[in-house]
């Protein structure tokens, strides 16, 4: 698990906060030492949201903008919320064998915190068999 204290001011807007989250990301992907790194990266959590959106929670009015990572052809790769209040999650699919762990399949990485820091974290499954 991964963790950073880099502090940003609570004023931070969407895209600072959205560019934590990629170099967070990022370093997780990277310290993975993957034979496609690069084109995972460069492929997703590199590239521009597809899309971003305000959804309004009913029940407290807070709204969270969300973006969503799609490749090429439309298909989703991942999610970025950030509230209101600065906290932030984000999943990015990585979908590949865990190189230092036989038997072992990386669904994901998994991103959260706020503005005083940032954890992270693989999502495996057990290969079957």
């Amino acid at each position: 698990m991964r963790s950073s204290v880099e502090a940003v001011s609570s004023s931070a807007g969407f895209d600072q906060r959205a560019d934590r989250v990629r170099d967070h990301s990022r370093q997780c992907i990277c310290e993975l030492n993957l034979d496609n790194e690069r084109e995972l990266i460069d492929a997703g959590v590199d590239r521009p949201f597809a899309e971003q959106e305000d959804r309004q929670d009913p029940f407290d009015q807070s709204v969270t903008t969300f973006g969503f990572w799609r490749d090429s052809n439309g298909k989703l790769l991942g999610t970025l919320q950030i509230k209101e209040s600065g906290r932030v999650y984000a999943e990015y699919d990585l979908v590949c064998n865990h190189p230092g762990k036989a038997g072992w399949f990386i669904e994901s990485v998994n991103v959260w915190g706020d503005d005083t820091g940032l954890k992270s974290e693989l999502q495996l499954l057990k290969l079957p068999g």
